[in-house]
């Protein structure tokens, strides 16, 4: 009795896994009354609680029949999600291909194996950051002027992305264009003779140092805020970068080390052996500092500078990342 009624509402189940999506049982002429849709979805997740329920609650006779019943419904919702994944994601493609003027009949497209994974990997991908990354490597791979191919790395790094993962890679393309922006806008100046300044000159280069001075401000803080829309000024903890230094993404920036000049040697006397001793034990330090500063995980994004307008960055694309970045259409 008790397995009737529990396939009496697997059954119910099944009705309005059917009525999902506009496909009522009803005449398709009949218009649906106002709030049918969200009385459906209701009926759903009610009849796929019971499921789930039932699972966990019928004799082990039973559970088999259960089961089959409620991986087909989660079957369904999972495929038809996928579906919807994957419609928006290659709306995406398409919109980065008209970008880029290339005709569909131009387009050249991967290997069979590494379609299957672009597709697939769309089809998965609900988060926009992430999406538009996956979009990206896939217009790239099929723009016949393009170097971009699919490559295995590529694609299994993508693969392994969580949305917060896609948000610090943008994050850091973001600087770099920005940087790069920075240097293309900033003004330059060179006196006639550098040893005699005239006094115009010198009003002249005061202007141009005030002028890159707040087109420096204004790229710091577009970055800040950039920063707090995506929640950097303040990480949570140092696992928000873990996965990508483990793929190889990313890397912490370069310490900034002292000069430390070696000393002069003129003779050979204990004065001179305790000086290249010193001189070696800073060095042996400034590289152990330098070897555990890239074995710990950030605590911050970026930390302000002592003097001026400036931002120090704790980590930075590597050489891989950078590649990854721009075959995904980020650079």
């Amino acid at each position: 009795m008790g397995l009737r009624h529990a396939k009496g509402r697997i059954v119910a189940a099944r009705v309005a896994v059917a009525c999902i999506g506009g496909k009522e049982l009803s005449d398709e002429k009949t218009p649906a009354p106002s709030g049918f849709k969200f009385e459906i979805a209701k009926e759903i997740d009610k009849a796929l609680a019971d499921v789930l329920r039932g699972l966990f609650e019928r004799p082990a006779q039973a559970v088999g029949d259960l089961a089959s019943d409620a991986i087909g419904i989660f079957g369904d919702r999972i495929k038809r999600k996928r579906e919807i994944n994957a419609q928006i994601g290659i709306e995406e493609v398409r919109k980065k291909l008209e970008a880029a003027n290339v005709e569909m009949k131009d387009i050249t497209p991967p290997a069979e194996e590494e379609l299957h994974l672009l597709v697939t990997g769309l089809s998965l991908t609900v988060d926009a950051n992430l999406r538009d990354l996956w979009a990206g490597l896939f217009a790239n791979a099929l723009d016949p002027s393009s170097p971009v191919k699919a490559e295995r790395p590529f694609l299994s790094v993508l693969q392994s992305l969580s949305p917060t993962d896609a948000k610090v890679i943008e994050f850091l393309t973001f600087i770099s264009r920005t940087e790069a922006e920075l240097r293309r806008s900033a003004k330059t100046f060179r006196p006639a003779n550098i040893s005699r300044i005239s006094a115009e000159e010198e009003s002249t280069m005061k202007g141009i140092m005030k002028v890159n001075l707040e087109c420096q401000r204004a790229a710091i803080k577009s970055i800040e805020d950039k920063a707090k829309e995506y929640g950097f000024d303040n990480p949570p903890d140092s696992s928000w970068a873990e996965n990508l230094f483990r793929q190889g993404v990313v890397e912490r920036t370069p310490l900034q080390q002292p000069l430390i000049s070696p000393p002069q040697i003129q003779r050979t006397d204990e004065r001179t052996i305790l000086e290249m001793a010193n001189y070696l034990e800073k060095k042996i330090g400034v590289m152990d500092e330098s070897a555990k500063r890239k074995a710990s995980p950030p605590q911050k994004f970026f930390s302000r500078g002592g003097f001026g307008p400036q931002l120090n960055l704790e980590i930075q694309l590597s050489s891989f990342g950078r590649r990854f970045s721009e075959a995904c259409g980020l650079l």
